[in-house]
């Protein structure tokens, strides 16, 4: 028995494209329900110079010096919890921020979230000198 393909009997498959359209559709509804469309929190910074004259604003600010284990407000330690019930009882002062060298980025954040939950609006960050 001899059997022969013939070469004009073949059949093309066709690919639907009705399930690559329906899983597209379901992506793009679940990527529209999972992001999140409000601004992201952002945190303004200020850096101010150590050599600038101070003015009214700077010379009322509470200053923060933040190390690696202690906290300091206005040369006085405090423990983190306490900064914030401290800094409540004037949130409307501007709040300067004077990190140490070596101070993790975690430890800055915890600190503005703390000034943040006080009320205080106005925060800046000190810049090293330079040369130091």
């Amino acid at each position: 028995m001899i059997m022969m393909f013939c070469p004009c009997r073949r059949s093309r498959v066709a690919v639907s494209l009705t399930p690559l359209i329906d899983v597209v559709f379901i992506l793009l509804i679940f990527f529209m329900l999972v992001s999140n469309l409000q601004s992201t929190n952002m945190i303004d910074l200020r850096v101010g110079n150590r050599n600038a004259t101070p003015t009214q604003a700077q010379d009322r600010a509470l200053l923060v010096t933040v190390s690696r284990d202690a906290l300091q407000l206005d040369g006085q330690p405090v423990p983190l919890a306490q900064l914030r019930e401290q800094v409540a009882l004037q949130p409307q002062r501007q709040v300067t921020l004077e990190p140490a060298d070596g101070v993790s980025l975690q430890r800055i954040v915890a600190v503005l979230d703390q000034l943040r939950g006080a009320g205080a609006s106005q925060v800046s960050f000190l810049a090293a000198a330079s040369g130091e």
